[in-house]
């Protein structure tokens, strides 16, 4: 049996108390594979940053535990914690995260500073990690100097440093542009079949899904696999188009029914007479 890269195990994180009380993260479970990419997606505030902070030990759950490559991080001091970051995970962020007095080698070799033998005995590896995100050419570049899509591949190179077995992405093509988005995401499929690692991605970008092993939705603070509950499809009563109910941000409430639309347009239509539609 494959041992998970990555398990929690009843997580939850909970700010404020009585009425003021809000449970940002409820009693999730989960466990993500060797050569799993799997996408966590969601409305705005319903609790991905917390998670993905949790699972990376970024934050301290409430109540529950996190376990990477057999190590309960969750058990872990304050002072454990930032070997296992480095080690362990490799994290990519929406804003990069360089540091813009170093160079694009320099930035990737930084984290290897914590493995044995440091970034000295790291270089060769960080050449083939700029070969092959094709930096090769830009390795004495300065962040300023470089393209979002750039600045993404020398995270991810970064991340990949000190070989960790987990990934993971915080809406990691939010600042790119469309064929650069493109590339990250298959840049973090390849990571993820090739190498064996394992990828947890939060996103809001649809595209994500078409190569997301598993597709995630947190909502309330409770996690659903969407590939599992088909039945959240419903239709666009105007035009009849299929809408996920669970990403659909047009609706209409009529006689205590609630109604999904594909747009804007299809809602006026049906708000302008909704009497005219099925039920």
């Amino acid at each position: 049996m494959t041992i998970p890269v990555l398990s929690a195990t009843h997580l939850s994180k909970i700010y404020g108390s009585g009425h003021t009380q809000v449970r940002a993260v409820n009693d999730i479970s989960l466990e993500i594979q060797p050569g799993e990419l799997v996408m966590i997606m969601g409305p705005s505030g319903s609790g991905k940053t917390t998670l993905l902070s949790m699972l990376g030990g970024l934050l301290r759950p409430t109540s529950g535990e996190v376990t990477i490559n057999g190590t309960t991080i969750t058990a872990l001091g304050e002072s454990q914690l930032p070997a296992v970051r480095a080690l362990e995970i490799g994290f990519i962020f929406q804003a990069f995260n360089l540091l813009d007095a170093l160079n694009v080698e320099e930035n990737i070799l930084f984290p290897a500073q914590l493995r044995r033998g440091g970034a000295r005995q790291a270089h060769a590896r960080a050449a083939a990690l700029m070969e092959k995100l094709g930096l090769s050419h830009r390795r004495q570049a300065l962040p300023r100097t470089l393209s979002g899509g750039e600045k993404q591949r020398v995270a991810i190179a970064r991340a990949l440093i000190n070989e960790p077995k987990l990934i993971l992405a915080d809406e990691p093509t939010g600042n790119l542009d469309s064929q650069s988005g493109q590339d990250v995401m298959m840049l973090l499929h390849d990571i993820a079949r090739d190498e064996g690692r394992a990828v947890v991605l939060v996103t809001h970008d649809p595209r994500v899904e078409e190569i997301a092993d598993r597709v995630l939705w947190l909502e309330d603070g409770a996690l659903r696999d969407r590939r599992d509950d088909q039945h959240h499809w419903v239709y666009d009563p105007v035009c009849g188009m299929k809408v996920d109910e669970w990403t659909a941000t047009i609706f209409s409430e009529y006689a205590g029914t609630k109604y999904m639309f594909c747009s804007t347009r299809c809602k006026e239509r049906f708000d302008a007479s909704p009497g005219d539609y099925p039920r």
